[in-house]
């Protein structure tokens, strides 16, 4: 009998319920029948992209390759002003950017800025009748939200359109690029995607496609990076045309078990999370900040640091000549150091040059657009160094170095580009 009694009770709470549903509007429940609408309103403002990318194969060396295409999708954000927005790592060492768009019209597209950290670009064409799309506030995202994606797959199925849901929020540690802060979704995305938008269902960008796991974007992993990254970046790149990056100065590796275990019998600490420094390099904002190897890295700027991918992301989202806050574990006792971020160089002595300071070219500095990027910028020569005998100068760009292999006999040679015009220096042998 009350067996019975439950189970008229609970038919009884299912009726109340289902008439609930109708009274409030089921629909609201299952969603639309169809995208079709939605994606009507979009579909102009997401471009496909072809590059044409630069024969050389490095500026290491005097190898040519044929020139290749890379082809993609982008999405447009500024109709007045012909903005595009797509991935970096597809127009990057270009030659020439065209881009196509839904109606058929064609352009060839100036880099107005890109940041390979973000692996954001921004374009630019000079057209009439342009479709814009709103770039949402990805942080109001939620895991389940439904989604679309337009893209251009397999470089041939022009406004492609494929459906899902948002799978995951803030990915990180994934090994795809240096922020890594990405949107997972199970719509299928391929590769030819690269570039193209996650639309909410109020035809808002939420993310911009850039990764997949796997070779084929059927399996459901795919990342977008957040509209909101998106919008920061844009803003620097379209007011500098490109976001140097900059370094704490240290080499690091995850804390271990047995080292945490260890710290624990000794100081009575229950859990540590951070990495490890290994090294420290001289002269950067690290070292003069008192970092020391066998510091444990726990938060940087007031996040918590969980791994060496989420601290190098981090960094590099602080401004070139900021200063911040690093709490470090060291001998027993956390502690707080201040630490300046500055710009990611690397010393010539990797190809002969040593003393000079060199840099990526961005987009903001001179002679960028005549040499599409490519090369590497002196930004700093050390008196009486190498490179300063050799006679190379501040602001030099190196397209090329001609660098002798062990056992291999002559000198090596530098292609620079120096106040408009290529010239050549040969280092003398020794």
């Amino acid at each position: 009998m009350k067996l019975k009694k439950f189970q008229m009770g609970a038919l009884f709470a299912l009726s109340l319920f289902a008439t609930y549903l109708l009274a409030s509007g089921v629909s609201a429940l299952v969603g639309p029948k169809s995208i079709a609408p939605l994606v009507e309103e979009v579909k102009a403002s997401v471009v496909n992209i072809t590059s044409i990318k630069s024969s050389r194969s490095s500026i290491w060396t005097r190898r040519w390759t044929q020139p290749s295409r890379a082809i993609g999708t982008g999405v447009i954000i500024d109709a007045d002003n012909g903005y595009i927005v797509t991935n970096e790592h597809l127009i990057s060492n270009s030659e020439r950017v065209m881009v196509t768009l839904e109606d058929e019209r064609e352009f060839e597209a100036e880099i107005i800025g890109d940041d390979a950290a973000s692996d954001v670009a921004v374009l630019k064409i000079t057209a009439d009748d342009l479709t814009a799309v709103p770039l949402a506030d990805s942080d109001e995202t939620r895991v389940g939200d439904f989604v679309f994606a337009i893209g251009n797959p397999f470089g041939q199925l022009q406004n492609t359109v494929t459906s899902g849901i948002v799978s995951g929020l803030g990915r990180t540690g994934m090994g795809i690029g240096d922020i890594e802060d990405f949107i997972q979704t199970d719509a299928a995305i391929n590769e030819w995607h690269s570039g193209g938008t996650l639309i909410n269902f109020s035809c808002e960008v939420i993310g911009i496609n850039t990764a997949i796991i796997g070779n084929s974007g059927n399996i459901g992993i795919a990342f977008a990076i957040p509209s909101n990254l998106v919008k920061e970046v844009v803003e620097e790149l379209l007011e500098f045309g490109g976001i140097p990056r900059g370094i704490l100065g240290i080499h690091m590796r995850p804390v271990r078990l047995d080292e945490v275990e260890e710290y624990s019998r000794l100081y009575g600490i229950d859990e540590l999370k951070g990495v490890m420094v290994t090294q420290v390099v001289n002269g950067t904002g690290a070292s003069e900040a008192g970092i020391k190897t066998y510091d444990v890295i726990t938060t940087f700027n007031g996040e918590q640091v969980v791994g060496v991918n989420e601290l190098v992301g981090q960094v590099k989202q602080v401004r070139v000549g900021d200063t911040v806050p690093v709490e470090l574990f060291r001998d027993g006792e956390f502690m707080t150091v201040h630490a300046e971020i500055r710009t990611r160089t690397f010393m010539g002595d990797r190809i002969g040059l040593a003393g000079a300071a060199l840099g990526e070219i961005h987009a903001q500095d001179e002679h960028f657009e005549k040499l599409k990027g490519d090369g590497w910028v002196v930004r700093d020569i050390l008196e009486d160094s190498q490179a300063s005998k050799l006679g190379l100068q501040v602001n030099d760009v190196i397209l090329r170095a001609d660098i002798p292999q062990p056992g291999e006999d002559g000198p090596a040679v530098y292609e620079i580009f120096r106040d408009g015009e290529n010239i050549t220096i040969t280092a003398p042998e020794d």
